[in-house]
């Protein structure tokens, strides 16, 4: 198993570095459960894919380019929580999914995160790009998204075969304080 790869991923947003293959981080994390299955596209004779996901249930957004949902063994968690707090904020929920697409394919990258954006727009999610200081990869793009009382903050990280979508409502950081 590539368990060891997770921190590298956590490292690789932070500092800007890319230290694994996209296909080797959706590999790890697909299916809402981590079910042992290997890649899309890389199924044993007589297995099942893993099922991609329609839509977010955070943002009630569905996506036109369906995801793979990817499992988090609190390294998401952990880094949305560094970037949340950023921008005085806190992470209460999290999502995060994985696209894969042919290597070097940027005008599918760029396809799939302009349908993702334009979801949320038409869901009713104000969308604004964000500067958040632990995100050093110029790569990376943070987005908040507010909707009635609701923020979100997304954070869209795309390789060369893949990209990963990390996503979750936040709350006011101090509202954390007793």
């Amino acid at each position: 198993m590539r368990g060891w790869m997770r921190p590298l991923i956590l490292s690789a947003l932070m500092l800007g570095a890319a230290p694994f293959t996209a296909g080797s981080a959706l590999a790890q994390g697909t299916g809402a459960q981590n079910s042992g299955k290997p890649a899309p596209g890389k199924e044993a004779a007589g297995k099942e894919a893993p099922k991609k996901v329609a839509g977010s249930a955070i943002a009630q957004v569905s996506f036109s380019d369906q995801p793979f949902p990817l499992q988090d063994d609190g390294t998401y968690k952990e880094f949305m929580g560094v970037a949340a707090a950023d921008i005085n904020r806190r992470c209460t929920k999290l999502e995060s999914y994985g696209w894969e697409f042919k290597k070097g394919d940027d005008a599918r990258r760029d396809q799939i995160l302009d349908s993702t954006l334009s979801g949320f727009r038409k869901a009713g999610w104000k969308m604004g790009e964000v500067k958040v200081r632990s995100i050093r990869d110029p790569g990376t793009t943070a987005y908040t998204a507010e909707k009635a009382k609701k923020r979100l903050l997304a954070v869209w990280t795309p390789m060369e075969d893949a990209a990963i979508m990390l996503l979750c409502e936040t709350e006011a950081a101090q509202a954390t304080k007793k």
